[in-house]
C-alpha cells in the first residue's frame, strides 16, 4: 500500500468529492426487456420524446432513462441535501458502482435510429448462429 505523504489530502471514503456529479443528471428505471414487435414500438415511443434514452447496463438489463438534473444539485455540483439525501442516493455509490468508476451502459440507445441499429445488429447475430447450427449439423 502506498503511504501518504504529509500534505497529500486523505483519500475520499466516497469518489463523490471527486466527481462531476453524473449520477444526479438523470435518472433511470428498469423495464422488462422487449420481446415483441408491440413492445419495441413502445420503446420506440419513448425514445420520441426530447432527454429520454434506453439503455441496457452490463447485465443485460433494460432501463429507460431520463435526463433531468436533482433539484437538489447545487451550482458547484455538491448536493444541497447530502445529509438527508434519499436512501436510493445513498445506496448509490456502494461497491464502488457508479458512474465516476464506470460507465452503466452496455448499449445505449437516444433516438429511433440507435434503435433499429440495435435490432439490425441482433438479428444478425441471430442469424449467424442459425448458420453454424446449421453447418455443425
Amino acid at each position: 500500500m502506498r503511504k501518504r505523504a504529509k500534505n497529500e489530502p486523505e483519500e475520499s471514503p466516497t469518489p463523490c468529492e471527486k466527481c462531476n456529479a453524473r449520477c444526479c443528471r438523470y435518472l433511470a428505471i428498469e423495464i422488462d426487456a422487449p420481446r415483441t414487435a408491440a413492445d419495441y414500438d413502445d420503446i420506440r415511443w419513448y425514445l420520441l420524446h426530447r432527454r429520454v434514452a434506453v439503455f441496457i447496463d452490463h447485465d443485460g438489463v433494460w432501463h429507460l432513462e431520463f435526463r433531468t438534473r436533482c433539484e437538489a444539485l447545487g451550482e458547484d455540483n455538491r448536493c444541497t441535501i447530502y445529509e438527508q439525501r434519499p436512501r436510493i442516493c445513498r445506496k448509490h455509490g456502494e461497491e464502488n458502482l457508479c458512474e465516476y468508476h464506470a460507465s452503466p451502459y452496455a448499449v445505449y440507445m437516444r433516438t429511433v435510429e440507435d434503435l433499429e441499429r440495435y435490432r439490425e445488429e441482433k438479428r444478425r447475430r441471430r442469424g449467424r448462429r442459425r448458420q453454424r447450427g446449421a453447418v455443425s449439423g
